[in-house]
């Protein structure tokens, strides 16, 4: 498993997708945790700003010590399985009981 750092930002878009809106601290907490659960994960950075949804990048990973991305098809498989994790844990928090 690759050994990664990752930054994610959650914006207003995020919130209302996964029914948390007008509560970033949740959704800051549940990706937190989930993406520190992810094998590999090193320091995991996430918060909520605002910023247009057709910016991309909301979930950038680093490899771990390195500082670098590599542009690799298992790189880019792993970015892709922590932007879904961190989507899931906002919309599981976001569900109603």
């Amino acid at each position: 498993m690759c050994r990664f750092d990752a930054c994610v930002t959650i914006g207003p878009h995020h919130l209302a997708a996964a029914g948390l809106e007008g509560k970033p601290k949740v959704a800051v907490d549940v990706v937190q945790r989930a993406i520190e659960g992810i094998g590999g994960a090193g320091c995991v950075d996430v918060i909520a700003e605002t910023y247009p949804p057709e910016c991309q990048g909301w979930v950038i990973l680093r490899r771990s010590g390195r500082g670098d991305s590599p542009d690799t098809p298992a790189w880019l498989e792993l970015v892709h399985t922590v932007e879904t994790v961190a989507m899931a844990a906002m919309v599981a928090a976001g569900a109603p009981f």
